[in-house]
């Protein structure tokens, strides 16, 4: 309920709207990359063509050590978590650039992803937030991190 009033009172959305469209699709997202994120992740062979018999080709995903997703203000909780998700899971850093329409929401969230990595035993700096207008966000994607 909280996460639901939080996303409701920074986006203007109802809180059904939270609840559908931001706790739930969050949620599944969780439980899909807990069920299937080691398996996605694990190299997978390509089929190479009849003149390159001889080669293989396979894909292997390596993490890239600090990535910096930019979340639109729509869906602060779930364009937020999203990436984070996705970007831990994927063995990263995450520096989350938000909307400066929901930077107050975002402090809060970033809260809630910081303490869960600390109960499961990883550094909570592995998150953290930038929040400003769009220079912020293209100085934080043009600088190598």
């Amino acid at each position: 309920r909280d996460i639901c009033r939080v996303s409701s009172r920074d986006s203007g959305k109802p809180m059904v709207d939270a609840l559908l469209g931001e706790v739930m699709t969050t949620a599944e997202k969780i439980r899909c990359i807990v069920q299937w994120g080691e398996l996605w992740l694990q190299p997978s062979y390509r089929p190479t063509g009849p003149l390159m018999m001889h080669k293989t080709a396979h894909v292997e995903y390596v993490p890239l050590g600090i990535v910096s997703p930019i979340a639109p203000w729509n869906y602060p909780f779930h364009n937020f978590f999203n990436h984070i998700i996705s970007g831990i899971m994927a063995g990263n850093a995450v520096v989350g650039k938000v909307s400066e329409h929901t930077s107050w929401s975002s402090q809060y969230y970033t809260r809630i992803i910081q303490q869960a990595l600390i109960v499961h035993g990883h550094d909570p700096n592995l998150c953290q937030t930038v929040t400003g207008f769009g220079e912020a966000g293209a100085a934080l994607v043009q600088e190598p991190l």
